[in-house]
């Protein structure tokens, strides 16, 4: 099945569940239709990371987890992640992570940077055998 039919397909199951005409897009092109383009290599990347995080919560992304990251890292991550396809949908959320792959490089910055010391323990005791990596604060604090 082609990407394209996948997304017909998606959009059809949407409709029938919220009952209305349903608009499938790349993040890239809502971003577009609300009247931002990222630049691929921003002179201020600051300030271009916070431009394309208002825009993200604009179209209602939500970026988490993500305080582990530069804003230069973080930045080239989001760019990466515009191919992705979405609708949007009144009062709801698309939550973009970079250790939401669940790999264990994933589970590991989690484990050291976001969980709670209950998350960690419930880990631990899910997985006796397994080593907790030590806990730390995120290098980066950042209102997303």
């Amino acid at each position: 099945m082609s990407v394209d039919d996948r997304i017909e397909e998606l959009q059809e199951e949407m409709e029938a569940l919220y009952g209305r005409k349903v608009e499938v897009k790349t993040v890239r092109e809502w971003i577009a239709d609300d009247g931002y383009v990222p630049p691929e290599n921003p002179s201020d990347v600051c300030a271009e990371l916070r431009t394309l995080l208002d825009h993200l919560a604009n179209i209602g992304v939500v970026v988490e987890s993500a305080d582990h990251l530069s804003d230069r890292e973080l930045y080239a991550w989001l760019i990466d992640q515009l191919g992705a396809h979405m609708a949007v949908m009144p009062d709801s959320f698309l939550h973009f992570s970079p250790i939401g792959g669940g790999s264990e490089e994933d589970n590991k910055i989690y484990l050291t940077y976001y969980a709670t010391d209950a998350d960690r323990a419930d880990w631990k005791a899910r997985f006796p055998n397994d080593g907790l990596p030590p806990k730390k604060e995120p290098p980066y604090k950042r209102e997303l």
